[in-house]
């Protein structure tokens, strides 16, 4: 059974955009352990609204990788919403991580 080009393509993007989150979930944990100062030094949110949209897109990352990892990667429309939300996901790291860590 031969798969369609976008089907292969799909799953690739799926699997390198949940390795690359995966990475940049790991990443703060290795800089706890690795940094001797304080890394919170910053008051990063400044009121309880602003968890809404962090948490929203983590909410709708999970329930996708649950969906599609469900699926085993054989639905292309639900790796496509996946590697998109995980694409936010992955900007929104990095711009919280260069908040939280600034540049020295």
């Amino acid at each position: 059974m031969n798969a369609s080009k976008n089907h292969t393509i799909s799953k690739f993007v799926a699997k390198a955009a949940l390795r690359v989150v995966i990475v940049l979930m790991a990443l703060p944990v290795f800089m706890y352990f690795t940094k001797k100062e304080s890394m919170l030094q910053h008051i990063v949110f400044p009121n309880k609204i602003a968890l809404l949209a962090p948490l929203l897109l983590l909410v709708l990352f999970t329930g996708l990788l649950i969906l599609m990892l469900r699926n085993k990667y054989e639905k292309i429309d639900l790796n496509w919403l996946f590697s998109l939300s995980s694409i936010f996901l992955i900007l929104y790291l990095i711009l919280f991580y260069i908040r939280i860590f600034p540049v020295v």
